[in-house]
């Protein structure tokens, strides 16, 4: 069986491995140009590229996936064409032309949480459980069949959508050999997902980060762990933008303005959210600044104690 890959970030490249491992021919991996990064601004190439270049698979890195983009891949008249984290839609024209199909690992228990940001939103929702499904890509937002799918995987507490994203492709990368094998010998037939359970995600901004103390202490300390590393989540302070990088739920506080920080004990430093409740601060990052614990950036600024965080809440 031949295979081109589409996949771009590290945990992408798990997936290339078990089709190595598996005997499957990854003839192609088709990957996001470089881009530039870092404080020199140097051109670096995915974590995909760099896997695929160390293993000896020849690598494209085409800007858009145009007529001229597909007729390369076209070329290497691939049987399917696995597709992890590539960050575009495939077009139609792809789509129609590998015997097998077009197969995706998904990072949720389809057809729930379809679209672009299953994992933070199953951290947002507080769901208990989430899972990774094997799927044939078609022309709609993640409404492919199905061709094999996780047990429930238990999200913990203090799960990190960085952490999560790793697991469940993970997983995937487990399900994905014997998903292939059983499509290619006919063992497996791809199962029509149900729509009318489906519930979609929508694209995570950069603004999605701010905290508003007006939301109960769990919902601020879920969007803490499912906006990590990005967006993250961040407050103001003084005019001042501060990185919230790590809190946990704190301890019922009662009729106390939200946004207001108090410092609860031995460097304990928490803020007042709403319904009574508080988020405990655990590390902090003003802009510019290394992270440092609550309590040592409390220490070097005395004024922070007793003031009150949100651009909306401060002038309140």
């Amino acid at each position: 069986m031949k295979a081109v890959f589409f996949g771009t970030p590290h945990y992408a490249t798990t997936p290339i491995r078990a089709l190595l491992d598996a005997g499957i021919d990854v003839s192609l991996i088709c990957t996001r140009p470089p881009r530039r990064a870092g404080r020199g601004r140097s051109s670096k190439p995915t974590p995909v590229a760099i896997f695929g270049r160390e293993v000896g698979i020849p690598v494209f890195t085409p800007e858009r996936l145009d007529s001229t983009a597909s007729s390369e891949i076209l070329r290497w008249e691939a049987d399917v064409y696995v597709v992890v984290a590539y960050g575009r839609f495939i077009p139609s024209e792809l789509l129609a032309q590998p015997r097998l199909g077009v197969v995706n690992i998904h990072p949720s228990l389809l057809p729930r949480h379809r679209g672009p940001s299953p994992v933070a939103t199953a951290i947002l929702e507080g769901d208990r459980h989430t899972g990774v499904t094997i799927m044939v890509l078609d022309d709609g937002m993640d409404t492919g069949p199905i061709l094999l799918q996780s047990s429930p995987i238990e999200i913990s507490p203090a799960a990190r959508s960085d952490e999560l994203t790793i697991d469940l492709f993970d997983a995937g990368s487990r399900l994905l050999p014997e998903a292939l094998r059983g499509l290619e010998s006919g063992n497996l037939s791809p199962v029509p997902q149900d729509d009318a359970s489906a519930t979609v995600t929508r694209l995570i901004k950069k603004e999605d980060g701010e905290i508003n103390w007006q939301m109960a202490s769990d919902e601020i300390v879920r969007m803490n762990r499912a906006f990590h590393p990005w967006p993250g989540t961040s407050t103001v302070w003084r005019d001042r933008v501060v990185k919230i990088v790590e809190a946990d739920v704190g301890e019922p506080v009662g009729d106390v303005l939200p946004g207001m920080v108090f410092e609860a004990g031995d460097g304990d430093i928490r803020v007042a959210a709403g319904c009574g409740t508080s988020v405990k601060l655990l590390v902090v990052q003003a802009a510019g600044r290394r992270a440092m614990s609550a309590g040592d950036f409390a220490l070097g600024r005395p004024d922070f104690v007793g003031s009150r965080l949100g651009a909306q809440l401060a002038g309140d």
